[in-house]
């Protein structure tokens, strides 16, 4: 039966980065053994594929040394992800995802945002949802004695 020159692909964890263009190893869905092959990624989106992960492998004119690698995802790593829901992962558990009507970002150590200018619009909890004692109003003194004149903070609370 013709199969299009398609097998199914499972990386072996290395990854080799030459001139813009990434490639893999792995073996094929009879254990067959592949070297070098271009893994395929769209514009926009980099990553490095971990060991175990799966794709499929596609031969051009089905030539073995005109292979081409797609996808690339570790089952084991892969988050549960709700219908319609977009999540972005590493092999870490850090995740980003987009969700219903949120956005929510995960870490373990730190989020660092660089920007010249970041503009937060809305209400802001610092500390958790369950924040609700203002930052700063008319009024507050602060350390020096300093009264605020207006409500510089308004709609930023903190616990």
């Amino acid at each position: 039966m013709f199969d299009g020159n398609l097998t199914r692909f499972e990386l072996d964890g290395t990854v080799e980065h030459r001139e813009g263009q990434q490639f893999v190893n792995g073996k094929g869905f009879a254990g067959d053994r592949f070297e070098r092959v271009h893994r395929i990624e769209p514009h926009g989106f980099a990553s490095n594929p971990v060991k175990g992960g799966i794709g499929v492998a596609m031969s051009a004119r089905g030539n073995r040394d005109s292979a081409y690698v797609f996808g690339g995802e570790n089952p084991g790593l892969r988050p549960s992800v709700d219908l319609g829901g977009v999540k972005i992962y590493d092999h870490t558990g850090n995740v980003v995802s987009v969700v219903q009507p949120e956005i929510r970002i995960v870490h373990s150590a730190k989020v660092h945002i660089i920007a010249p200018e970041i503009i937060l619009e809305g209400v802001v909890f610092l500390g958790g949802p369950g924040a609700s004692r203002p930052v700063s109003a008319e009024g507050t003194l602060d350390s020096a004695g300093h009264a605020e004149t207006s409500n510089f903070a308004a709609g930023v609370f903190a616990t």
